[in-house]
């Protein structure tokens, strides 16, 4: 099985669709399937990790300069860089060049829609598309949104083909290994002792964090009064504002600096509260049973984390503009005095996602509908 990713990371957009395409990919590998990767080279781009991480990658090339296409887009979509004609003519000539024709084609990319797979739907036997905004419409054989919704069921109506199989909400979350093993080997939210002196946080904002609200959140933790605490601080190798963090970190004991660490899960086995944004860190974190402080880092999570703070498995902060290291921290002053409302958290945020993940069920459907098929593409 022969599977192509069309991603992106930039300093712009962040590292969170890159690095749930990587879990998914892992997974894959472990089915032994051949993974490639498809990313443009924007400012941040992450395809030498890619590389690190032993996946190939076609490297689609900046454009010298705007087109009055790209100009015309607003918002997220104008994150692609180009037009979505462009960006398939592009992608087109290098699946020429390498002699490619994927069994699957996975798009993770807000930029990127039915006028995209349109085009790619020739040359790939189907195509399986990641998403969580459910603003435009998409042409695919597999609509993979992950995240939790009060609306979760209808949100897609009108905007796919009649054919296509919606895979909605957490228990199709992607996680990666180390939190499945970790999850399923003890039981976290039942065992964190959030009485425990010191304190134990987590601070995570994203790999990029643009607005370094790293910072601020440590910035926070050095106003809090009569409670001892230690916290790991981690941040993806993008981030443009690392030698402030490790300088902040290197002159306070109290801070540990983690950059692109492989061992997410041990931290937020051991922490008793974290400080971060939602996206898929969400899902993580649930597994995981950790109570959790939360701000939007960008539009899209604003309503899962909304409603996550409605079901009693965070505390929503509002949007990250909002966010000041005095609010930061009497929040946090509120959660660790009050171990009780950390435990209900916990138990809360524990129940909506399976330790086991979702990347074995979806690749067990995966498997089951394309193995058995001969070479085509989706039908309309």
């Amino acid at each position: 099985m022969q599977v192509l990713f069309r991603v992106d990371a930039s300093l712009l957009m962040g590292s969170g669709h890159l690095m749930r395409c990587l879990t998914l990919a892992h997974a894959m590998k472990t089915y032994n399937w051949q993974v490639i990767f498809c990313c443009r080279e924007h400012p941040g781009h992450q395809i030498p990790f890619l590389q690190q991480q032993g996946f190939a990658c076609l490297a689609l090339p900046l454009l010298a300069a705007e087109t009055s296409a790209v100009r015309a887009i607003e918002g997220s979509r104008a994150w692609l860089g180009a037009s979505e004609v462009e960006d398939a003519a592009a992608m087109l000539d290098a699946l020429q060049q390498a002699a490619l024709f994927p069994d699957l084609l996975v798009i993770d990319h807000y930029g990127l829609s039915a006028t995209f797979e349109t085009q790619l739907k020739p040359h790939c036997r189907h195509i399986l598309v990641i998403d969580d905004l459910a603003n435009r419409p998409h042409h695919c054989d597999f609509l993979l949104d992950q995240n939790l919704l009060p609306d979760a069921a209808v949100r897609y109506q009108g905007l796919l083909n009649a054919n296509c199989q919606q895979l909605i909400g957490p228990t199709y979350a992607l996680l990666r290994a180390e939190f499945t093993r970790a999850a399923t080997t003890q039981t976290p939210s039942s065992t964190r002792d959030f009485q425990a002196s010191p304190h134990q946080l987590l601070v995570f904002f994203g790999g990029t964090d643009l607005d370094n609200l790293t910072a601020l959140a440590i910035s926070a933790l050095q106003q809090l009064q009569n409670l001892s605490w230690l916290a790991d601080i981690v941040v993806g190798s993008a981030n443009p504002h690392l030698s402030l963090l490790q300088q902040l970190c290197e002159e306070d004991h109290r801070l540990t600096l983690h950059i692109q660490t492989p061992g997410m899960a041990g931290l937020m086995a051991k922490a008793q509260l974290m400080i971060g944004g939602g996206g898929a860190t969400h899902w993580e974190r649930c597994a995981m049973g950790l109570p959790a402080l939360v701000v939007s880092l960008a539009a899209n999570q604003q309503a899962t984390s909304v409603y996550l703070a409605e079901l009693g498995a965070c505390m929503y902060l509002g949007q990250s503009a909002e966010l000041t290291p005095d609010r930061l921290c009497l929040a946090i002053t509120q959660l660790l005095n009050a171990p009780a409302t950390l435990q209900l958290m916990a138990d809360a945020a524990a129940k909506l996602v399976s330790p086991q993940g979702g990347c074995q069920r979806l690749l067990a459907m995966l498997a089951d509908r394309l193995a058995p098929q001969a070479p085509g593409h989706l039908t309309d």
